[in-house]
C-alpha cells in the first residue's frame, strides 16, 4: 500500500505546482478585507514608466548600450542593476519587443535605454511604504494583487479510477508580517480518506509566507506523515542579499523575489492568459532541497469542464517541472484553470504507469476584489 499511498500524494501535490476559477454552485465569494483593500489600492497607486520608444535620434541624445543576458537574471534585475530602480524595467522590455518580461534566455542581447530615457512619469500618488528596505533595497511590486486574497479556501477530492483516494485543500489563512512588510499565509493540506486511513495514513502539512505587494516568498515550511515516514523540512529567504537559508544550516544562492513550490501557484494566478498573452510563463523556484530552478509554464488550449464543483470555463495549462516539488511527481501534468480573474485551479491530471490521477475541486471560497 505504501506505493498507492506515494500515488495518491503525487495527485494531491499536481495542484501545489501551478494554478484555475468561476462563479458555480459550490462556489461562495468572499470580499476582499479593508486592510487588503488599501495595500490593493497604493499598488495600483505606484508608478509605472511610460514606455520608452528608441527613435533614430542622435548618439548624444539617446543612447543604447548592449547587455548579455546572464544566467538568473530577470529584467527587474537588470533594470535594478542599470537605473537603480527596478521598476524601470517596461522601459527595457518596449526597447526590446519583449511582451512578456518572465521570459528572457541565457546568451541573448538586450539593448538598454539611456537613464534618462527610462525616467518615471511625476505623479502625485504615494507609494507603498514597504517597497523599499531600510537600506534602500527596492522589492518587486506585482502588477496584480487582486487574483485571491485572506479566505480563500479550495477542496479538492483525489481521484484514482474514479475512487476519492484522497483530500486536498488550499487555504490563504491570514495576513501577517515579516521583516516589516505585509504576507500572506498559505496553508495546503494533503491526506488520505476516511477509507483509506487503515491502510496508509497521510497528513502532509505545507506552509508558504509570500509578499502582498511583491508576491515572492519570504519562508516555506513542509511537514510529511506518510506511513511510518517522517520528514520535515524549512527555509527563509532573503531576496536583498539573494540567500536561501535551510533549517540546517546551509545556504543556497538564489535569483532575487524567486518562489517556493507552493507560492508559485499563486503568483501563475496572476498572469494575463487571455489569448494571446502569456502563452509561456517562466518562473524561479527555490525547490526543497534549497536549490534554484526555473519552470515553464505553457498555455495548451480553452475548453469547458465539469466537476464535482460545478462547470467552468477554463484555460488549460502544462508545467515542465526540472525539479522534484511537493512529492515525487512521476508522468505528465495538466491543468484546468477557470478563464476568469481568480483563476483557481478546477482539475488537475497526473499521468501515472498505470492510468491517472485526478484532483477535482469539490468546493471554493474565493475573494472578490473590491
Amino acid at each position: 500500500m505504501k506505493k498507492t499511498g506515494i500515488i495518491l500524494l503525487t495527485a494531491a501535490a499536481c495542484f501545489f505546482m501551478v494554478s484555475c476559477a468561476s462563479v458555480v454552485k459550490k462556489i461562495s465569494v468572499v470580499k476582499a478585507t479593508d486592510e487588503e483593500q488599501i495595500i490593493r489600492d497604493q499598488v495600483e497607486e505606484t508608478p509605472v514608466p511610460s514606455p520608452t520608444v528608441v527613435t533614430a535620434a542622435p548618439a548624444e541624445e539617446s543612447k543604447l548600450s548592449e547587455y548579455l543576458i546572464q544566467k538568473g537574471d530577470s529584467l527587474w534585475k537588470i533594470s535594478r542593476n542599470y537605473y537603480g530602480k527596478g521598476a524601470l524595467y517596461p522601459s527595457i522590455a518596449d526597447t526590446n519587443a519583449v511582451n512578456n518580461p518572465d521570459l528572457i534566455f541565457e546568451g541573448k542581447k538586450l539593448l538598454i535605454p539611456a537613464v534618462k530615457d527610462a525616467g518615471l512619469p511625476e505623479t502625485k500618488k504615494s507609494i507603498p511604504a514597504n517597497v523599499k528596505s531600510k537600506s534602500g533595497f527596492e522589492y518587486r511590486v506585482s502588477s496584480n494583487t487582486r487574483a485571491f486574497g485572506v479566505g480563500e479556501k479550495l477542496s479538492y477530492a483525489v481521484k484514482y479510477f474514479n475512487v476519492t483516494a484522497g483530500i486536498g485543500v488550499l487555504e490563504i489563512e491570514n495576513m501577517v508580517e515579516i521583516h516589516g512588510r505585509k504576507v500572506y499565509k498559505l496553508g495546503a493540506l494533503a491526506q488520505t480518506a476516511p477509507f483509506f486511513e487503515s491502510f496508509f495514513r497521510v497528513r502532509d502539512r505545507i506552509e508558504s509566507y509570500i509578499d502582498v505587494v511583491g508576491l515572492f516568498s519570504w519562508k516555506y515550511s513542509k511537514k510529511l506523515e506518510e506511513g511510518t515516514y517522517r520528514a520535515n523540512t524549512a527555509i527563509e529567504f532573503d531576496h536583498e542579499k539573494s540567500i536561501a537559508t535551510k533549517h540546517t544550516g546551509e545556504t543556497y544562492k538564489i535569483v532575487p523575489f524567486t518562489q517556493d513550490v507552493l507560492s508559485e501557484l499563486y503568483y501563475y494566478r496572476t498572469f494575463d492568459l487571455s489569448p494571446g498573452k502569456n502563452d509561456e510563463v517562466y518562473i524561479d523556484v527555490c525547490a526543497d532541497d534549497g536549490k534554484s530552478y526555473q519552470i515553464v509554464v505553457k498555455k495548451l488550449r480553452y475548453e469547458t469542464v465539469t466537476v464535482d464543483a460545478g462547470t467552468f470555463d477554463c484555460v488549460v495549462v502544462q508545467p515542465f517541472l526540472k525539479f522534484e516539488g511537493i512529492f515525487k511527481q512521476a508522468g505528465d501534468v495538466v491543468i484546468w484553470m477557470t478563464n476568469d480573474a481568480n483563476k483557481v485551479p478546477v482539475k488537475v491530471e497526473s499521468k501515472i504507469p498505470i492510468g491517472a490521477i485526478y484532483a477535482e475541486l469539490q468546493k471554493a471560497t474565493v475573494v472578490q476584489a473590491r
